[in-house]
Formats: C-alpha cells, sequence, structure tokens
C-alpha cells in the first residue's frame, strides 16, 4: 500500500481524499486519517514494518494503544479504496471501454433506446481517436458481438451480423499472432536457448497475404516486420516496415511504435554488419524521427546500447558532427550508473574514426567497460590503433587477450562471435603476413572478401590495400 500511495501523482492524491470523503466509497474516518498521514510521509518504497504501522496508529488513534489486527483492519479498507479509485479511473478514461460497459448493461437490462445510443456513441468513439492497431480491431469486435448478442435476445429471426462479428476477430486474431511472433523471434535472438511454439504462425502469414487483410495497417506493420526479420535478405519487405513507420506512426500507441523502430534498427545494424553502409543512412533516419519524437526516450530515459549504436552508426558514414551533437545533447538521458562509461566509450570512437589515436586510446585505456559487447568492440579499437601505429607487441598480446575473453563468453550471440573469432584469426595472417610477397597479400585479400561473417572487414582490405 505504502509502495502505491509513493507512485501517486499530487493530483491523484487530491482526488483520492475526495473519494474517501464520499460515502458511496467509503464510511470510515479513520481511513481517511491514515491516507492523510501516509500522504504527509510519502517516499518509502517498502511496506510499513511493526515500528512505522505503530507510529501511523498514533497519527489515526492519538488516545488509544496499538492494536495491530485493528491497524490491518485499516489498511486493508484503505487499500481496497485506493485500488476502487484508480480501476474507476481506468475504466472511465478510455471512452470507449465505458461506452462497452454501459452497452453491456443496457442490453442485459433490455433498455433497447438506452442501448442504441450507447452503441452509437462507443461506435463513434472507437473511430474518432486515432488507433489503427489490436486495441482498435479487438474493441471492433467486442461492439460487433454486442450487437449480435442484442439482436439474439430480441428474436431470433433477427438479421445477424455474424459476418461482421467474425471479420472483426479474425482482424484482431491476425494482429496479435503477428505481433507476438515478431517479439518471439526478437527475443529467441538474444537468448537462444529459449524456444517458442508459433501455432498457427504460417497459417497467419499465409491467409494474411492471399485474403487483403495487409490493408489493415495494424496487420500490415506486424507482418512486414515479422517478414523482414526472417527474410533479411529480401529488402522489399523492410521497404514497406520502412514506409509504415515513417508514415502511419499515428495509428498505433507510443510503446508500440518503440518497438517497431527497434525491430527496424537491428534489421539496420545485420544489414550494416554484411557491409551494407547505405543501412546506416535510413537508421539514421529512423534515430532522427524517433529522438525528434522522444518515441526512442522511454521514462526520460535512452538506453546505452541504443545510444552507442547511433553514435556507431554515424560513424560508419563519416557524420561526426552529428554524432558529437548527439552525444552532447543525450548522455542527459543516459542512466546515471552507465553515464560515464557510455559516454566515454562513444568519443573512443569519435576520436578513432576522426583519426585522433591519442585521445582515443586515453578513453579506451582508462575505462572498464562493463556491458560484454562494449569491451569486445573497445578492444577492437584499440587492436586497430596498435597496428596502425605499428605498436606490434602490444597487437599480439591483445589479439591473444581477445581471443581468450571471447572463448569464456558464452553468452554472446554465436554469430557474433562467429564473427569476431574470424577477425581475429584473419589479423593474425595480417600480423605475420610477408610485406614484399605479393601473392601472400592477394590470398589474405580474397580470404578477407569471402569470409562470413567478419567484423571490420573493411579496415582488413584497407590495411592490405597499403600494402600494394
Amino acid at each position: 500500500m505504502v509502495e502505491i500511495v509513493s507512485a501517486l501523482s499530487r493530483k491523484e492524491m487530491r482526488d483520492i481524499q475526495k473519494w474517501l470523503q464520499s460515502p458511496a466509497h467509503n464510511q470510515r474516518q479513520d481511513v481517511i486519517r491514515l491516507f492523510d498521514y501516509l500522504v504527509k510521509n510519502t517516499g518509502r518504497e517498502e511496506g510499513l514494518d511493526n515500528a512505522e504501522k505503530e507510529e501511523a496508529w498514533s497519527a489515526v488513534f492519538p488516545d488509544q494503544p496499538y492494536d495491530d489486527a485493528y491497524m490491518r483492519q485499516v489498511m486493508y479498507f484503505l487499500l481496497k479504496s485506493i485500488e476502487e479509485y484508480l480501476a474507476f479511473t481506468e475504466f472511465t478514461g478510455d471512452k470507449v471501454q465505458y461506452q462497452l460497459g454501459l452497452i453491456r448493461i443496457y442490453r442485459k437490462r433490455k433498455l433497447e433506446k438506452a442501448y442504441k445510443q450507447a452503441h452509437r456513441l462507443g461506435s463513434d468513439s472507437l473511430e474518432k481517436q486515432p488507433l489503427r492497431n489490436g486495441y482498435y480491431l479487438l474493441n471492433k469486435f467486442f461492439l460487433e458481438q454486442e450487437e449480435h448478442e442484442h439482436r439474439m435476445a430480441i428474436t431470433q429471426n433477427a438479421p445477424a451480423n455474424l459476418q461482421e462479428a467474425a471479420d472483426a476477430f479474425e482482424k484482431w486474431f491476425l494482429e496479435e499472432r503477428l505481433r507476438i511472433s515478431k517479439d518471439m523471434l526478437a527475443h529467441h535472438r538474444i537468448y537462444q536457448k529459449i524456444s517458442y511454439n508459433h501455432g498457427l504462425l504460417e497459417e497467419a502469414l499465409l491467409y494474411a497475404n492471399r485474403n487483403k487483410m495487409l490493408e489493415e495497417p495494424a496487420i500490415a506493420v506486424y507482418y512486414y516486420t515479422y517478414m523482414a526479420l526472417i527474410n533479411p535478405s529480401e529488402e522489399e519487405y523492410f521497404e514497406k516496415l520502412e514506409h509504415y513507420i515513417h508514415n502511419h506512426m499515428e495509428c498505433f500507441d507510443p510503446s508500440e511504435v518503440r518497438t517497431l523502430y527497434l525491430a527496424a534498427l537491428n534489421y539496420c545494424a545485420a544489414k550494416v554488419n554484411q557491409g551494407h553502409l547505405d543501412y546506416c543512412r535510413k537508421a539514421l533516419k529512423f534515430y532522427r524521427q524517433g529522438l525528434d519524437t522522444a518515441i526512442l526516450i522511454e521514462n526520460n530515459q535512452i538506453t546505452r546500447y541504443l545510444f552507442s549504436n547511433a553514435v556507431a552508426f554515424a560513424m560508419k558514414i563519416g557524420e561526426f558532427d552529428w554524432a558529437e551533437s548527439f552525444i552532447e545533447s543525450y548522455q542527459q538521458y543516459l542512466e546515471e550508473k552507465h553515464r560515464n562509461g557510455t559516454v566515454n566509450f562513444s568519443l573512443s570512437r569519435l576520436y578513432f574514426e576522426k583519426g585522433d589515436y591519442d585521445k582515443a586510446q586515453r578513453y579506451l585505456v582508462e575505462f572498464e567497460y562493463d556491458d560484454m559487447l562494449q569491451n569486445i568492440v573497445a578492444k577492437t579499437m584499440l587492436l586497430k590503433i596498435y597496428y596502425e601505429q605499428d605498436e606490434l607487441d602490444a597487437f599480439e598480446s591483445l589479439l591473444e587477450s581477445l581471443r581468450i575473453y571471447l572463448r569464456r563468453k558464452e553468452a554472446l550471440d554465436p554469430a557474433r562471435k562467429a564473427a569476431y573469432k574470424n577477425l581475429i584469426s584473419l589479423m593474425k595472417k595480417l600480423l605475420h603476413l610477408n610485406p614484399y610477397s605479393k601473392a601472400q597479400t592477394e590470398r589474405l585479400r580474397q580470404l578477407v572478401e569471402t569470409t562470413n561473417p567478419l567484423m571490420e572487414r573493411d579496415w582488413l582490405l584497407r590495411q592490405l590495400e597499403g600494402r600494394r
């Protein structure tokens, strides 16, 4: 209860005080006094222990000895009253749900005129609100279902709207099936030991594509997201997803939009890792739009991974000014415990790409990164610095250190681990390459071009180009 009260806004606290004053909701003065006490003493995240309960008791019952059982009873009634208020405001705050509640009440009471008015208002509210996502499709079904129940209650021979109800339910099911499957796929790629049963997914994909279901924005956007992630080489799916993200996001609530941005950015990252640098510009367009609308900022925070990836995309295509401005403007949104490491990691990347190896190396050496992937990227940058500055002993030592580090990190995505293992192998070959043998250089160049997966392919090729 203390946790709930502490999470209330000042307006909610004032409204609950009014709520408790109403005899329809509460008839106990001790409940009111206990709530007033808690409001004055908000900030505790834990529950009341015995000492704190006795303190609260003294404020509520100043002239009576402490009674733990009675105190628990007062706390129970207050908690129930607060929960009733929260449920009421949640319900009445949604015009569509509010009207659906009235529709059910009037239908069950056979109040024909009131039912028709409530149904009309419910339909109008649903169509006027901007969302065209699962919320819209499900409530569309509920309205059709209520109309069916209403007609059947009047007479068995009433014109049925079963087709409308079935169509509405079908659209909602397809949207949810595709949305959840998209989340399953994304989760499995991070935690590969977890497997999911996708049920009717294959049938849903075929049905959606064959029955004009892709005209529905909510179905289309999750269909194209899933297809883009499962078939990354067929870029037309991503192009469709890109179109929806840039042009139809008003159809979805912010949390849904955020997941779609993340899916698109993950797709771009995978394509960039394959050498398709044009996807850096696509990614930065998502970042600019997502930052301008605050979609990528959740609870006034941006994750360190989103932050670092934004800088990485910019670096790959020479957008140094944008990266520097981004680091300066958005570091305030990083969680405090990760801010220092993430900012310094990003600055080291920036200075490295600008060719200021001394500054880059200073940031890289001074900070130990607690994130596994950042650690690997930082070590890779150091390797490139050591090689380009001809510090070959340090290069060879760090190469072996990175090899051991990768071997120990079982949680690293297998494809990414393989790409880094291949990089280490080719870096070793580069280290021991005979600088006077054009044949050896050419063989290694061909190996670099054909090895997959591989990190830092472009850097390796540049080093070999310098030997010609």
